[in-house]
């Protein structure tokens, strides 16, 4: 074997092993054209031809493989099963209470369980401190919420 194969093989492996500590199938994608380019470099020693048959066959799967395994195991934006909401959407709808004032012009913060997130007040209402209120979505890293006395 020539020392291309083993590269091709090394990436291989290397991709699988990334992608089972992550998730999204992204990497496999990447194993599956590199697992290509090695079968050819074990026949052919064109290196040009195994990088092209590499990028090709990693690009077609990642255009069309991808959105079809996705799909087919039910994978949400973020690699999460759809319908179970992921660490971000669970606060959707929990209650809380103001530690920091929230007002129009500035955040404040709010105690959501055990964790203190930075908060706005629904159409920038503000919220005096030590109010309980909902979270009515998940903006980025700020969680908007309204007091409880008006829903």
């Amino acid at each position: 074997m020539s020392w291309m194969a083993w590269m091709w093989l090394g990436v291989t492996l290397a991709c699988i092993v990334v992608e089972m500590v992550t998730s999204g199938i992204f990497f496999i994608l990447f194993a599956v054209g590199a697992l290509l380019a090695f079968l050819y470099s074990l026949f052919a020693g064109i290196l040009v031809v195994q990088v092209i048959i590499f990028a090709v066959v990693t690009m077609l799967c990642l255009l069309f493989l991808r959105p079809l395994v996705r799909r087919w195991l039910k994978l949400g934006k973020y690699g999460t099963a759809q319908g179970r909401p992921d660490y971000i959407d669970q606060n959707i709808g929990r209650e809380g209470i103001v530690v920091r004032e929230i007002t129009s012009a500035v955040k404040g913060q709010v105690k959501i369980g055990s964790e203190v997130w930075t908060a706005c007040g629904v159409d920038t209402q503000s919220i005096a401190n030590g109010e309980r209120v909902r979270v009515i979505r998940i903006e980025g890293v700020t969680a908007v919420v309204e007091p409880l006395s008006s829903s």
